[in-house]
């Protein structure tokens, strides 16, 4: 397949930057967030070091990123819309244990007004969100993850000896939660029968740290790991994944491609920004069509765009504190 990549606009976050989601509400997609994560020095009047975060929030218009706000929080870790809710939700992950609920307000352009904030973790960070309808999945860096319906704690169980890196919900079963964390274990939770696993499977090598499961294609779920491995599984046979892509760096984020779910973005920490194709299951790996290796440092938070141009991507990079938007022609 031949693939075309231009770069068509940055943005200088000046601190480090983690994450980038776009909004998939209908009439919202031009709009993306940016969040980020700084670690100051020590201070004199401070017991530690200290973090902080701001969000970013973009409009994208004639292929250019235009800064509308910017909000200052506790250090961002995940960040995540609610593409079920009438007006465009965001919530987000912060390393003060807390998540944090903003509205759009489109009196005279879209803003975001901060909603409420919901304690998860005590001494500990929110590290992952992902949400369905009414309900929301947090993990945490005490290897919990918690859920909630309509802001309240519902659910709270221990799902990892170390660091919860990630959760998410199966697209396709409201009752199945997957988690991914630094002890090398992949989990699979029936909501129905907790705290026990359904599942517990340990090939990844090292922590998994990202899944996505795809909404278009029933029994596909990806996986990612820092063992720099890349699976993809049939739900249904949990024994081996289907295909495994080494892509050259941890896998942070797996965001599949929206209106088809053919295509895989994979983030890859110090490989950069790998796309796999996945119209067809391989036997050995998935073809890499493209890799995105404009950052010159670690590549940990991208997204596609919800709008009707296939191929927009925005990525941010840690040390280099820098958002990109690139056209993919696929």
């Amino acid at each position: 397949m031949d693939t075309h990549i231009t770069t068509l606009d940055q943005f200088d976050t000046e601190y480090t930057a983690d994450s980038v989601e776009w909004c998939p509400n209908p009439g919202y997609t031009s709009l993306l967030v940016c969040g980020t994560y700084q670690l100051n020095s020590h201070t004199p009047d401070s017991s530690g070091p200290q973090k902080k975060g701001r969000v970013y929030l973009f409009q994208v218009s004639e292929k250019k990123l235009h800064l509308l706000q910017t909000i200052e929080c506790a250090a961002v870790l995940d960040q995540k819309w609610n593409e079920k809710s009438d007006v465009p939700t965001l919530t987000v992950a912060l390393e003060s244990g807390f998540i944090s609920i903003y509205t759009i307000d489109n009196d005279k352009e879209p803003l975001l007004v901060w909603k409420e904030d919901v304690q998860i973790a005590t001494n500990g960070l929110a590290l992952s969100i992902d949400l369905l309808a009414s309900r929301t999945l947090v993990s945490d860096s005490l290897g919990k993850i918690s859920l909630l319906d309509n802001g309240t704690v519902t659910e709270n169980w221990k799902a990892h000896d170390f660091e919860a890196w990630i959760t998410v919900f199966d697209k396709w079963d409201e009752t199945r939660v997957w988690s991914g964390g630094d002890d090398t274990k992949l989990k699979v939770w029936d909501l129905r029968c907790l705290p026990s696993a359904a599942l517990t499977s340990r090939k990844h090598s090292m922590g998994v740290c990202s899944f996505h499961s795809n909404p278009y294609k029933e029994h596909v779920m990806a996986s990612g790991s820092y063992d720099e491995h890349v699976f993809i599984w049939d739900t249904r046979q949990m024994k081996s994944p289907v295909t495994d892509t080494h892509i050259g760096g941890g896998v942070w984020r797996l965001k599949w491609s929206p209106h088809n779910g053919d295509f895989l973005l994979a983030a890859g920490m110090h490989n950069g920004f790998s796309v796999l194709d996945c119209k067809v299951y391989s036997q050995n790996d998935q073809p890499i069509i493209a890799q995105y290796t404009e950052h010159k440092s670690l590549a940990y938070g991208s997204d596609w765009s919800h709008g009707e141009e296939l191929g927009l991507i925005a990525s941010c990079s840690f040390y280099d504190h820098l958002l990109h938007l690139w056209k993919l022609s696929i």
